[in-house]
């Protein structure tokens, strides 16, 4: 059996199967409620390339990566490889270390839905969080209680 590498994988339908990236954009793109032509054009590229990066046949630029996270509220690692979405993650061994760095608490945060549900998830997360710090004790620094402000604003 011959393979074509440059050929797109192909559904039962006929058409291109949607890679990771393009399962995850997708996914945001419906939570949010925005049609795949608005989220082309918010992100400045047309509809035709996004699908092209959502099947595969082209890469994503670090510039689109950019746009596409602006647009869609989500943190640029939610867009990464698959292989390094959970990288930052994996670098921390320590409640400690997690709840010192402001990133990997937004990081935590953004990964969660957006909507009603997904303020909730955000809040009981920050909450489990700060129990956590007060059992342990550690000190959670202002970055901390900013991310949870912004949460209840709905920036996040």
């Amino acid at each position: 059996m011959s393979t074509n590498a440059g050929a797109p994988n192909l559904e039962p339908s006929g058409l291109p199967e949607l890679t990771q990236l393009g399962k995850r954009l997708e996914m945001l793109r419906i939570e949010r409620g925005i049609s795949k032509q608005q989220l082309a054009r918010f992100a400045g590229t047309s509809r035709q390339q996004l699908w092209r990066v959502m099947t595969g046949k082209s890469d994503l630029t670090v510039g689109l990566r950019q746009r596409l996270a602006d647009t869609l509220r989500v943190d640029t690692s939610a867009l990464a490889a698959p292989d390094t979405v959970w990288t930052a993650f994996d670098a921390v061994v320590s409640l400690e270390e997690f709840v010192a760095d402001a990133a990997h608490v937004e990081r935590a945060v953004r990964s969660l839905p957006c909507g009603d549900a997904g303020r909730e998830l955000k809040r009981a997360l920050l909450n489990a969080l700060e129990d956590q710090a007060v059992r342990y004790g550690l000190t959670l620094d202002t970055f901390f209680f900013n991310v949870r402000r912004r949460v209840l604003s709905g920036e996040l």
